[in-house]
């Protein structure tokens, strides 16, 4: 079974690896299975960008905690196997961790690029259309 369950780590550091590489670099394509998939993120190719590189770093850590977790899995027995389980449970935290923030800036970038926009001064009200309306009653 120790076989089975660190081919299946090796697999999973791998690719979160390879992910969190692309991710980092900003060459991540836009897709909708692997990445962020928060609306804000997928609103533009900047703030999917943005996120990814954001996130990861941390993504990477977790390969790398994974990789340990698929060694380690190869040579514990007994109570050991307490070592590879808090390494994937390690990974999967950074993995949230790093999908966290990148989520929470872009969304705050979002926000703060809806704010401006919404800064101008101009009437929102077409204040012409409002008097000749009120004209036409008072007639």
């Amino acid at each position: 079974m120790s076989i089975a369950v660190t081919v299946v780590l090796a697999v999973l550091a791998v690719a979160v690896l390879i992910v969190g590489a692309l991710a980092w670099t900003g060459r991540l394509p836009g897709n909708s299975v692997i990445g962020l998939r928060v609306p804000e993120v997928r609103r533009s190719k900047d703030l999917w960008v943005t996120a990814h590189r954001i996130a990861g770093p941390m993504w990477v850590f977790a390969g790398v905690l994974l990789a340990f977790a698929a060694a380690f899995s190869s040579i514990v027995s007994g109570w050991g196997w307490i070592v590879p389980v808090a390494l994937v449970v390690g990974a999967v935290a950074a993995i949230g961790a790093g999908a966290g923030r990148g989520a929470h800036t872009v969304a705050a970038l979002d926000a703060r690029r809806i704010a401006e926009e919404s800064t101008d001064d101009t009437p929102k009200v077409d204040l012409d259309a409002l008097r000749r309306a009120a004209k036409r009653a008072d007639d």
